[in-house]
């Protein structure tokens, strides 16, 4: 059963003056062009012999830019927690959050991936006790891992977002096919320390933004990823943990992960 928890103060939008209409903002965990992961025993397949079980990510703030830079629409402060799990990793689309945006043209999607330092609720104790952004649960060959990461980025998604008098959706594409697979094509597994770059690289890469009026999960302009993106990542704490769900993994402490941080082994509950 897939789970959603948003925890989330709306801003207003951040022009005075006219008519403000509805915007949704879905997400989706799968391929580019609508395509979902592969079932596998686990979950999905993201990769040869890498299921995955469950998916959560830490947000903190999701912005809209108008064409002719005149303004910068918040659509939500935060923090947002997606955490996403059984049918719903086989590409789903998931409503995030609904806002009143200005009509008009927009250009950039810009959101913030970082990780808390106080839970707002139980559901990000996992994150907070971790010091991740992202958590992603799953098996290697059978074997259970947690891949605990505290990216912290900034990243802007540049598409075409014409937002009218009618409702519209924007859809957040995380693509979760391509964290675990080098630029050669041959497999990253998330145990190894030495691919910890790579994979946190894959993953800051993965998010992209199209207009999706008909909530479907593919751009309505025909397009597989909807624009270019760009980003800042900064440093943040990385960890790593090996275990299953019901047991301790002491695999030591690795130095100069992918985001400036360390790896820790520990189990995960």
């Amino acid at each position: 059963m897939k789970k959603l928890f948003i925890l989330m103060g709306l801003a207003a939008a951040a022009c005075s003056g006219g008519a403000k209409d509805s915007v949704s903002l879905s997400a989706r965990l799968g391929a580019s062009g609508g395509a979902g992961l592969p079932a596998a025993d686990s979950g999905v397949e993201a990769a040869s012999g890498i299921g995955l079980s469950r998916v959560r990510v830490s947000v903190r703030r999701l912005r809209l830019e108008r064409e002719d830079r005149t303004a910068e629409v918040e659509i939500a402060e935060g923090p947002l927690l997606l955490d996403v799990n059984g049918p719903a990793l086989g590409g789903a689309l998931v409503d995030l959050v609904t806002a009143n945006v200005p009509p008009g043209t927009y250009d950039e999607l810009k959101l913030d991936i970082h990780a808390l330092q106080s839970a707002p609720s139980a559901a990000f104790d996992d994150l907070v006790r971790r010091g991740a952004s992202v958590l992603i649960e799953g098996t290697v060959d059978g074997q259970p891992f947690t891949f605990a990461s505290g990216l912290e980025a900034e990243i802007e998604h540049e598409g075409r977002f014409d937002l009218g008098s009618a409702s519209a959706n924007i859809t957040l594409n995380i693509d979760g096919s391509t964290w675990f697979k080098a630029a050669d094509g041959s497999r990253l597994n998330p145990l190894d320390a030495g691919a910890r770059d790579a994979i946190v690289a894959n993953i800051r890469a993965s998010f992209s933004a199209f207009e999706d009026d008909d909530e479907d999960g593919v751009d309505d302009r025909g397009h597989h990823d909807g624009g270019d993106d760009r980003g800042r990542a900064d440093g943040g704490e990385d960890h790593h943990d090996g275990g299953d769900d019901h047991g301790e993994h002491d695999g030591g402490d690795d130095h100069g992960g992918g985001d400036g941080g360390s790896d820790d082994g520990s189990g995960h509950h």
